[in-house]
């Protein structure tokens, strides 16, 4: 018997399989023969799909084993372990683990990756088949551990291309089954309690009714019988204090109209309000009848009377305008402004030609954040302002071709400096987690406890990181695009002019710029994409 870090396995275990095809390919090149002097750059990729903490762990031992496996080949240099955390695999566009992984292959930083199984790499046959082929023509290999197929060898298209659609079947199938679970159980008349304000669950009993809560629930269907908008109830809940099921403060009057449009607080369960469309999109969609539904009547204690709920959604209905949906846009600085005062994120609203950045948190009321709005053109002169600040060196004389290159060098070397650090950062951990291994067997208890307080520091590290990490990885293309834009103009006689002309350009400088924090209607923070920030005071008009 065998054992890994994924546990127990059998001699014919996908290990020694993934094991028996690296022998069998060992003649080659690329392998590592004694000829060859460079090492072969190897990565990983792990995912799991959900949060759970049996996830989490399985997600943890494969990074373990991983890295433990890529540095005891004497033949490999290893790259990085890549991970997504709670993504599934049906659609590759929302893994940044993923896309990134990709990236650093295709710019020539990995050669091998390895990858537990065919559905953790992908569970949609076409994103399997054109990543695993774009990679291989490249020079990128693939090796899946569990199926033992290695992408170098032809023959393993046809095993390949089977093993995705299978992955992809097996989603389908878990899919459907989740779905026939659930209507099996609102047939019998049980359906599954989720949390919301006025109802909680002790032990095994469900839908309590939590007393202060409930005071709550109806103090907001009395506000609207007596014509309060739900925007109106949240602006009165937020002044007098009162906490949202999540525990905070922040009303809205999306929250108060999901309130006033349960059926829940008259007792009833309506089951398949929402379905998915299919298990690639996981896109929910309104039932408006394509789907059936369930009504559950007297299945738990009542909060609101009947008449009283009738009565909301007659006033819900008056108040409803025309649906008017339009697809959201999004601008070069969305999610890239955050409030000083409250943290939360500015958003843009445009009136008359004039674009101003408003608190989230201020626009439902001014008793959560009491920030001014902010006009878009004082960000910009902030940002412009950072710039000109940060290469002062513009205008002390200095040969424009050499700004150019000290500003292509800073955001070019901004990748590699952070796959430095995630390197470093775990190989710490590798090192650590091993050391409380051995601690853990040799019943060195005052050690193991000093390991996991390292361990655990450098966890946080990372995981505080890992955000700085994403938004570098969200703002690759405007890097890319700026990178371009340098180097046209050290092949030509661009003057100063026209390099300053370039910063009226937002998607120019985002580049740079990572993220705004607004101190006041004209104090900024910019936090540079080197991690440094400077702060911008313009002067008052």
């Amino acid at each position: 018997m065998g054992e890994t870090l994924f546990g127990h396995t059998g001699a014919a275990g996908f290990e020694e399989g993934f094991e028996s095809t690296l022998a069998t390919n060992s003649h080659h090149a690329r392998l590592g023969s004694k000829e060859q002097q460079d090492l072969i750059k190897v990565a990983a990729y792990v995912r799991v799909s959900t949060l759970s903490d049996e996830q989490e762990d399985s997600l943890e031992n494969q990074t373990t084993h991983y890295s433990r496996y890529i540095r005891t080949n004497p033949n490999w240099k290893m790259t990085g372990i890549y991970s997504d955390h709670g993504k599934s695999g049906t659609a590759a566009s929302s893994r940044s683990g993923f896309n990134q992984m990709i990236r650093h292959a295709l710019e020539g930083k990995i050669d091998l990756i390895l990858c537990k199984s065919v559905s953790r790499f992908a569970r949609n046959v076409l994103d399997t088949l054109d990543t695993v082929r774009m990679l291989k023509e490249n020079g990128v290999r693939v090796i899946f551990e569990k199926e033992a197929i290695d992408t170098e060898s032809m023959q393993s298209e046809f095993i390949l291309t089977m093993m995705a659609a299978v992955a992809q079947e097996e989603s389908r199938s878990i899919s459907e089954n989740i779905k026939w679970a659930y209507t099996k159980r609102m047939e019998r008349g049980e359906p599954r309690f989720h949390r919301l304000l006025g109802y909680v669950q002790e032990d095994k009993r469900k839908w309590l009714v939590q007393p202060e809560e409930a005071e709550i629930v109806r103090e907001a269907f009395e506000l609207c019988t007596q014509e309060k908008s739900p925007a109106e109830i949240a602006r009165i809940f937020v002044t007098k204090g009162y906490k949202t099921v999540k525990g905070n403060k922040e009303w809205s009057g999306t929250a108060i109209r999901e309130i006033l449009k349960n059926n829940h607080y008259i007792g009833e369960v309506l089951g398949q309000k929402m379905y998915t469309d299919n298990h690639l999109s996981h896109k929910s969609i309104r039932n408006r009848g394509e789907k059936k539904q369930y009504l559950i009547e007297n299945h738990h204690e009542p909060i609101i009377d009947k008449e009283t709920f009738q009565k909301a959604q007659l006033m819900l209905k008056k108040r409803a305008k025309p649906n008017k949906r339009r697809d959201r846009k999004q601008y070069p600085l969305s999610s890239r402004i955050v409030c000083g005062g409250c943290g939360g994120n500015l958003q843009r609203f445009e009136c008359r030609g004039v674009v101003t950045w408003r608190c989230g948190k201020s626009v439902k009321s001014k008793d959560l954040c009491n920030m001014e709005g902010i006009r878009e053109e004082n960000i910009m002169t902030a940002i412009i302002a950072a710039f000109e600040n940060k290469y002062e060196s513009m205008e002390e004389g200095l040969p424009i071709s050499k700004v150019i290159q000290k500003m292509l060098r800073e955001i070019k070397n901004v990748d590699a400096k952070s796959d430095i650090e995630y390197n470093q950062l775990r190989g710490e951990l590798e090192s650590i987690l091993h050391e409380e291994n051995v601690a853990i067997l040799t019943g060195a208890d005052e050690v193991v406890e000093e390991l996991k307080t390292r361990r655990v520091l450098i966890e946080s590290v990372l995981k505080e990181k890992e955000k700085w990490w994403e938004l570098l990885e969200a703002d690759f293309s405007y890097r890319i695009n700026a990178s371009r834009k340098l180097e046209n103009y050290s092949v030509k006689n661009t003057t100063l002019e026209e390099l300053l002309e370039e910063l009226k350009n937002i998607e120019y400088l985002r580049a740079w710029v990572v993220r705004v924090k607004a101190l006041s209607p004209i104090l900024f923070s910019i936090t540079w994409v080197t991690g440094e920030e400077i702060e911008v005071e313009l002067c008052e008009e």
